[in-house]
C-alpha cells in the first residue's frame, strides 16, 4: 500500500513538473486575423479616417485655425499624393510593370519593357519612388500612433501590409510571395 502511494505521488509530481515547464507560445488568432494585424490594420484605419476628416474640413472652409502637427501633415500630404498617383498605379501594375513586392512596397518587375521606352522608364521610377515614400511616412506614423508596435518586429508589420497591398492589385497583376518568387495574382 506504501508503495502505491509513493507511486503514485511520483506520478502526480511528474505530471505536475511536465506541465509547468512546457508552456506552448500564446498565439492569439481573432477570426482569420493575428492581434498584430488587427493592431496594424485598425490603426491604418484610424489614420486613413483621420486624414479624410482633416482633407473634408480644410476643403469645407471650418477647419482655417486648424494647424496640424508635422507628422499628421507628413501622413496627410503622403495619403494625397497616394490617391493622385493611384490611376496610374493600377495602370502599370495591370501593364505588368510594376509589382507588390512581400515587403509592402511597389516593385519595378519588368525592365525589358520599360527600358524601350525611356520616357515611360523615367515616369514609372518616379512613381514608383512616390508610392514607396508615401508607404514609408504611412508604416512609420502607424508604428508611432501605436504603443503596441513599437516592440513589433519591422518586417512582420511590413509583411501585414504587404498581403494588404496584394489583396488590392488587380487580378493578373505581379505580387511577390513570401519566399520572393514573382508571380501573377490569380483570382
Amino acid at each position: 500500500m506504501k508503495k502505491w502511494i509513493v507511486v503514485l505521488g511520483i506520478m502526480i509530481l511528474a505530471g505536475l513538473i511536465v506541465s509547468c515547464s512546457i508552456k506552448p507560445p500564446e498565439v492569439r488568432v481573432t477570426g482569420e486575423m493575428t492581434a498584430l494585424e488587427n493592431e496594424v490594420l485598425g490603426t491604418y484605419r484610424e489614420i486613413e479616417q483621420d486624414t479624410w476628416m482633416v482633407a473634408s474640413t480644410r476643403s469645407s472652409g471650418t477647419g482655417k485655425g486648424q494647424t496640424l502637427s508635422p507628422e499628421k501633415k507628413l501622413v496627410l500630404d503622403a495619403k494625397r499624393r497616394q490617391k493622385f498617383n493611384q490611376d496610374d498605379v493600377m495602370e502599370m501594375k495591370t501593364a505588368k510593370l510594376i509589382g507588390e513586392n512581400n515587403q509592402g512596397f511597389l516593385e519595378v518587375v519588368d525592365n525589358e519593357k520599360l527600358q524601350v521606352d525611356s520616357e515611360k522608364e523615367e515616369f514609372v521610377t518616379i512613381l514608383v519612388t512616390e508610392e514607396n515614400e508615401d508607404r514609408e511616412v504611412i508604416v512609420d506614423r502607424v508604428i508611432e500612433l501605436n504603443e503596441n508596435l513599437k516592440d513589433a518586429v519591422r518586417e512582420n508589420i511590413l509583411a501585414i501590409f504587404a498581403e494588404m497591398n496584394q489583396k488590392n492589385s488587380p487580378i493578373g497583376s505581379w505580387i511577390q510571395d513570401h519566399i520572393g518568387k514573382w508571380i501573377l495574382k490569380a483570382e
